[in-house]
């Protein structure tokens, strides 16, 4: 399942929610005040910085290819 990032419409508050594609929102309320007015927001993956995509690191070790 993926893992959705929402905003609350009322107080503002950030939250993350383990949820199946395609469920929308319905259902959820804020954690902080209890409102069910939230908003899904878009998120960026913070898995890898440009800078260690571009490092040259890979599987094989450096000037050896199997």
């Amino acid at each position: 399942m993926p893992l959705y990032e929402y905003r609350c419409s009322s107080c503002g508050s950030r939250f993350e929610v383990l949820r199946r594609m395609g469920q929308g929102s319905e259902g959820l309320s804020c954690p902080q005040c209890g409102q069910a007015k939230v908003e899904k927001e878009f998120s960026t993956f913070a898995g890898a910085s440009a800078g260690s995509v571009s490092s040259g690191g890979g599987c094989a070790p450096s000037g050896r290819f199997t």
